[in-house]
């Protein structure tokens, strides 16, 4: 069962697995009170996009901070353009991804999604049980921005 589960997807021409990213959040839950969490949140995208690193298109990306005062101490630390190259842009403040409204999926996952393969969410929020998130997402995993 493993190992089937294992196995690739095609769909639309890509290959999608179980358990394949499909959001990946920074919301505005206890966590982004924490000014040091965020600016290890910015310090970490900077070095990513220092690297070469970047989002694969198929995952959703954003951010929606607890307040407006979280952007103006990434903006002042230089850090709010490194989240921002990764596609962590401030989409709102307070409650968003959470509580569902993400908005549509990358066609390819939601495709995927419709064909039964079960695709994920991370985000920094303190909701993850199965179809919260996004309704077609079906794994979702909490971790500190």
């Amino acid at each position: 069962l493993a190992a089937e589960a294992a196995k690739p997807v095609a769909v639309a021409g890509r290959e999608v697995r179980h358990g394949q990213l499909a959001i990946a959040a920074i919301t505005s839950c206890t966590n982004t009170s924490n000014p040091s969490v965020l600016v290890a949140a910015g310090l970490l995208a900077k070095r990513a996009v220092e690297l070469g690193l970047s989002t694969p298109e198929h995952v959703k990306t954003s951010l929606a901070p607890g307040s407006r005062v979280v952007t103006k101490y990434l903006e002042a630390a230089g850090l709010q353009h490194y989240l921002d190259r990764l596609g962590f842009q401030t989409v709102g403040y307070g409650c968003t991804t959470c509580m569902g409204n993400s908005g549509d999926l990358h066609p390819t996952m939601q495709a995927a999604a419709d064909a039964g393969v079960v695709v994920a969410a991370v985000l920094s929020g303190n909701r993850n049980f199965e179809g919260r998130v996004h309704l077609a997402v079906k794994a979702n995993y909490l971790a500190s921005p």
